[in-house]
């Protein structure tokens, strides 16, 4: 008994893992993560911000958790004013006039840079000042080699079926042990119907006696 509940224990905890390695890898291929970037080393990158809504905004690019930098903005007339709070950061805020759309433009990357990527704006002026509620997100991978997420879906497929594979193993290897011991104690034992049986098997088959009609006479 003690050797069934390990069996169903194990078997339950390979159909959580390939179930949860199943939505994980199902919800990366379906695109529901950020947009990812693959740049090479040196090159520029864009990380798209909320659009430019207000006279006055500014736009705060966080790595992580990490804020790197933070650009104020200040439409005039005839020009747009920016404010660089890390000018030590190799990047830059850019507007489209057509449509007020931004993004962050970050020169010459290192594979320090590979990173989450969050555009967080709050509104200035004109009041109340609040934040933005939209914020875009951006996974950059900086690296020589550029890896496809066809790529990361193929090798997580095959991460599914060596741990469908595992778990059919185990599944084998354990029941095959079950029935094992329980035909050895059955083997074990001994009912009165067996041992009849086994009394039989050795004196032979004893065959009835026909008995003929008679009758008595008296004489």
């Amino acid at each position: 008994m003690e050797i069934f509940r390990t069996s169903v224990t194990l078997l339950s905890i390979c159909l959580f893992h390939i179930s949860s390695t199943l939505s994980e890898t199902q919800s990366i291929c379906k695109g529901n993560l950020p947009p990812v970037k693959h740049v090479a080393v040196d090159s520029n990158v864009t990380v798209p911000c909320p659009v430019l809504s207000a006279t006055e905004m500014d736009f705060k690019l966080f790595k992580g958790s990490d804020q790197v930098t933070s650009i104020y903005i200040k439409i005039n007339d005839t020009s747009i004013n920016k404010n660089n709070n890390s000018p030590n950061f190799p990047a830059d805020l850019n507007v489209n006039h057509l449509d007020n759309s931004s993004s962050f433009i970050l020169f010459g990357v290192t594979t320090n840079f590979t990173g989450l990527y969050t555009c967080e704006a709050e509104i200035i002026y004109p009041p109340p000042f609040k934040k933005v509620p939209h914020t875009p997100q951006t996974i950059v991978f900086v690296e020589e080699r550029q890896v496809k997420i066809s790529d990361l879906c193929q090798h997580g497929s095959h991460l599914i079926l060596w741990i469908v594979f595992g778990a059919m193993a185990i599944y084998g290897v354990v029941m095959t042990s079950i029935v094992f011991i329980l035909r050895i104690k059955c083997s074990q034992i001994i009912t009165p119907f067996k041992d009849r049986e086994c009394r039989r098997k050795w004196q032979g088959v004893q065959h009835p006696t026909w008995q003929g009609f008679h009758k008595d006479t008296v004489v």
